[in-house]
Parts: C-alpha cells; structure tokens; sequence
C-alpha cells in the first residue's frame, strides 16, 4: 500500500509539472501550478480528516458538509465579482440543494447513513453545484454587460429588472449547464464517471455500481441546476441600484 501512495503521489507531481510547463504558453502556468499544489495537499488533508470523522459522532460529518458548503459558496460568490448579499446567497443555494438531494440516498437506504458515505456524497453534489453556480454567474454577468442597451431599453418602458434580465438569466444556466447535459447524453458510452468507476474497482457488482452512479448523476444534474436557478434569481437585485438602473461596478 505504501508503494502504491508514493508511485501515485509521484505520478501526480509529474503530471502537474508537465500541466504547468504546457499552460505557460497560455500565461497561467502561475495559477495552474497554484491551484494542482493547493489541490494536493488539500486532498491529503481530507483523507485525515475523514479518517478521524469514521471514529466520531455522526454530527461531526454533518458539519464537515456545512463547511465544505461554505467553502463552495465562497467561491462562487468571487466569481459573482464579490457583489452586495451574494455570499450568503451562494452559500445558502448551494448547500440547501445540495443537501436536499443528498437526503433521499440514505432516507431510501441506498446508502447506510456513516460518515464514509455521508462525506463523499456530500461532497460530490456540493461541489458540482459550485461549479455550475460559478459557471452561471459568471456567464449571466457576461450577458448583462454585453447585452446592457437591451435590458435598459426593457427598463425603459417599464418592466422590472427581473422581466428585463430573464434572457440574460437563461442563458446563463443554460450555458453553465451545457457541460453536464454532454457528460449526461455520453454516460456509458464516452466515460464511466467516478463513482462507478471506484465501485467497479473495489469489486462492486456492475448493475449496482451503474444503478447508485446513475441516481447520483441525476441528483447531480439536478442540484447544480436548482442552486444556479436560485442564485441567479437572488443576484439580479444585486446588479441594479434601487432606481432600477444597472450598476456598473457590478458588470
């Protein structure tokens, strides 16, 4: 076992050098090299972390999911530009849906309710609806910067500023959404996700690895785009001024 950590801890290393030598071409090799780094020895700190949690109470998971939630509520609230109210916004559409689709996994007895469950569940819906709310967010103010003398036009003759930005908000979830409806349409086919993948491996029976990876994949879909749908529509207030004209600070 112990072989198998250092080789594999090796081949990491080796791959996020070769990551950052072919990003400099791009100018991010600073960001890429900071963001592999940060990832690897925050992965580490988890698998300890988890560890301890298998030897405590079960509410002590429950707060390592808050908290995971709040980190990926931060992280969407800095793509939104940092904008009034967003954080706790981000934070609380995040882990809401996030934990309102982990609930049936363990109420249906898919999953026994343990922490070596609990965590890694958790965290595989946190995180998706992070990247989703992220995606969205950045793309709906992508939308109202570009398309800014339509929605002043639309305000101009007297509808709401969430009337005037519902363009700008569908296509901001329909955008951040395009890379989880091509993994959804090639599931099976193209990949086999994580999940599957890590059953299959421990010698899982396929039907069942495929019945829990599916369940999760929709759950999956489903929480990223119910926590961009609510985070959008909570942000909108967010870019206007109580006049209801466009803040440009926040575009």
């Amino acid at each position: 076992m112990a072989d198998v950590v250092v080789l594999a801890l090796g081949l990491t290393v080796a791959l996020l050098v070769l990551a950052t030598i072919l990003a400099a071409r791009y100018g991010i090799w600073k960001e890429v090299s900071l963001s592999g780094a940060r990832g690897i020895v925050q992965i580490l700190i988890l698998s300890s972390v988890i560890i301890l949690m298998f030897n405590l109470p079960l509410y002590w998971s429950a707060l390592v999911i808050l908290a995971m939630a709040a980190v990926a509520g931060y992280t969407t609230f800095t793509r939104s530009g940092r904008l009034d109210r967003m954080l706790q916004a981000a934070v609380a559409s995040i882990a809401v849906t996030s934990l309102a689709m982990l609930v049936p996994f363990f109420a249906l007895g898919i999953f026994p309710l343990e922490p070596r469950y609990l965590i890694p569940t958790g965290s595989i819906l946190i995180g998706n609806a992070m990247n989703v709310s992220s995606l969205a967010i950045d793309r709906y103010r992508g939308e109202l910067r570009n398309r800014r003398a339509e929605v002043e036009a639309y305000l101009a003759l007297g509808t709401t500023p969430r009337m005037a930005t519902e363009h700008c908000l569908k296509q901001g979830i329909l955008s951040a959404l395009i890379p989880s409806i091509d993994n959804m349409k090639n599931l099976g086919l193209v990949w086999i996700p994580g999940v599957m993948t890590g059953m299959l491996l421990s010698g899982s029976d396929p039907v069942q690895a495929a019945s829990i990876q599916v369940s999760i994949f929709i759950a999956i879909f489903l929480a990223g785009m119910i926590a961009s749908s609510l985070l959008l529509y909570y942000a909108t207030s967010a870019f206007f001024t109580h006049a209801m004209q466009l803040k440009d600070e926040a575009l």
